[in-house]
């Protein structure tokens, strides 16, 4: 990545906003020790990056790449998905210390191509540039778990 674009970028969610993402809800505790979503319906089915954020601080960054609104629904349910239960742990733990864990959202133009012939995934690249320059806390490729 670029080191210009890396230092420009601090993981606040002013950025994620002037770059084109949208909040779309929140995360709350639901009882037994379940995660409830609550805000757009329906959520954008397009795939596209979200961002998990509690106040300006951005926690995690993901990619959809079969749809955001199966992929968020995967946090408040699933069991099989390693990832999705990790993280869906982090916003227990954090929501024992504050009301609500933000989500924003952001859908992706059509794929592009390099010279009309090599493909490039713009949902992709923009999970990983993001990750690399702001090293959210619960992403492993960040700065690693906590």
């Amino acid at each position: 990545m670029n080191q210009a674009l890396s230092s420009c970028l601090s993981g606040r969610v002013d950025q994620l906003l002037a770059g084109g993402f949208v909040h779309i809800g929140v995360w709350l505790p639901y009882e037994g020790g379940r995660v409830a979503f609550q805000g757009a319906n329906p959520v954008p089915d397009e795939p596209g990056v979200y961002a998990y954020a509690v106040g300006q601080e951005v926690l995690y960054v993901g990619s959809a790449q079969r749809g955001l609104r199966r992929r968020i629904r995967h946090y408040a349910s699933s069991k099989n998905l390693p990832t999705a239960s990790r993280i869906r742990e982090k916003v227990l733990e954090t929501l024992s210390s504050v009301t609500s864990v933000d989500i924003y959202v952001i859908v992706l133009e059509k794929p592009l191509t390099l010279h009309g012939i090599l493909p490039v995934d713009p949902v992709a690249g923009l999970e990983e540039g993001l990750i690399r320059a702001i090293k959210p806390k619960w992403n492993r490729r960040g700065r690693g778990a906590r």
